[in-house]
């Protein structure tokens, strides 16, 4: 037997009254709940809970986000994807805090997914990876690019490496990489939940202030910390994300010889790969580079949109040593297009191959990848030479606002989160204390 109620709890758009029936176990139950609502009601504290699942609430709410850049959705969508994998058809309303936790556990410990099985048959990396299944003794980059005429195999046979779908058994030739039997699950990295949980209670909150929810149970959740990483004392504790100066300039030596070596300078003054990739020489001259577009990576696609932030658009006077880079790569760029009978237009992008083709994001720092291999240097990601570039304008003693105002974001942001302490400055620290 149930116990059912029902109670005006306001008045809906269009000035009808909005009855709901309530039902509940036990009678107990039934009249607790009953004084308790009309309570709200009469006090108009009632909240009208969503009914929506968490799988219809975060598409609801994608839906309605006016995203400024096709990258910010697209990433807003990744950090959800967990969330709605491992919730799916449970209703919004019923979270709880423990629910949210279990959420965070199962992330950090089997949370990352098969990259094997979690493809798209129709896109170009899974057909490039059928092609390559094809040739049990392995095929060569050559034939791969004639079978895919104009595409960009090389990113694509990178991001399948990545992902453990080819190997490379030889110089330019690749096979389907052996299966790996009694795979264990892996959990992502607690930055990886961190962004998850920001953009589920973004989602939560707006149901919150929409009044359908009556607490965002996400907000409650403790935010995983980052591990301490436990290296013997002997070991070098440099921070791996930058490189210090010394290495920065063997970069740059081993780059000289390079085809896109203006592009590579631009990247160690500290220009974030998009704005790099979406420079055009409409926007170069001897006294400026001006930052006013991007170009990013959205799946598959590039797409070319406004900077980051209201900061980042800017005029950067080139170094000269960048300015004659950027003149010879263009008289390069000239040539390119005679020989291949293409017009010249100065409105074309700076960095593109030699076929007059843009670079994608993802090749462009497969290339930085294999010049830091070359000059024997530690890895870091390619974002890591903006960090070296703000770590080196600040010790130079160069005003924050001057180092942040250079490289399009907030003062606080170029000493929180950019800088990085080597361990000369530390030594020069010590140093200077006591005029030893």
């Amino acid at each position: 037997m149930t116990w059912t109620f029902q109670v005006d709890v306001g008045t809906r758009p269009d000035g009808t009254r909005d009855r709901q029936r309530f039902t509940y176990d036990t009678q107990t139950v039934a009249r607790r709940e009953y004084r308790r609502i009309t309570s709200e009601v009469a006090a108009g504290t009632y909240v009208h809970v969503t009914t929506l699942t968490v799988d219809e609430a975060c598409e609801e709410w994608l839906t309605g986000r006016r995203f400024r850049r096709g990258v910010s959705a697209a990433n807003t969508r990744n950090h959800l994807k967990a969330a709605r994998r491992y919730f799916g058809g449970r209703k919004l309303a019923q979270l709880t805090k423990a629910d949210v936790d279990k959420l965070v556990d199962w992330m950090l410990t089997e949370g990352r997914v098969d990259q094997r099985t979690n493809v798209d048959p129709d896109s170009l990396s899974s057909r490039v990876a059928a092609f390559v299944a094809l040739h049990t003794d392995g095929v060569t980059t050559k034939a791969i690019q004639a079978e895919f005429p104009g595409q960009d195999i090389h990113t694509r046979l990178s991001a399948l490496l990545r992902a453990g779908r080819v190997q490379r058994v030889s110089r330019g030739v690749y096979a389907v990489a052996e299966a790996q039997e009694g795979a264990q699950p892996h959990g992502v990295k607690p930055v990886t939940v961190r962004s998850t949980l920001t953009a589920l209670s973004m989602m939560v909150q707006s149901y919150v202030d929409q009044g359908k929810l009556p607490r965002n149970v996400v907000a409650l959740v403790e935010r995983p910390a980052d591990e301490i990483d436990e290296r013997d004392d002997d070991e070098d504790t440099d921070d791996p994300k930058a490189w210090t100066v010394a290495e920065v300039q063997r970069f740059r030596v081993e780059a000289q010889a390079h085809r896109l070596y203006a592009a590579w300078l631009m990247s160690t003054y500290g220009m974030r790969r998009s704005e790099v990739l979406g420079m055009k020489w409409t926007r170069f001259s001897d006294d400026a580079l001006k930052v006013r577009r991007g170009r990013v990576a959205v799946g598959t696609t590039t797409e070319e949109n406004l900077p980051k932030s209201r900061r980042s658009r800017r005029d950067l006077p080139p170094p000269a040593e960048l300015a004659a880079a950027l003149r010879s790569l263009k008289k390069v760029q000239r040539a390119e297009c005679l020989a291949l009978g293409i017009p010249w237009d100065d409105n074309r992008l700076i960095v593109m191959d030699e076929a007059g083709v843009p670079l994608r994001p993802e090749r462009y720092t497969d290339e930085f990848q294999k010049l830091a291999k070359a000059a024997g240097l530690r890895r870091i990601q390619l974002k890591g030479l903006r960090n070296s570039s703000v770590s080196y304008m600040l010790a130079l003693g160069i005003p924050a606002h001057i180092v942040a105002a250079w490289h399009g974001h907030d003062p606080s942001m170029s000493l929180s989160v950019y800088s990085v302490v080597q361990g000369e400055d530390l030594a020069a620290a010590g140093s200077a204390a006591f005029g030893s």
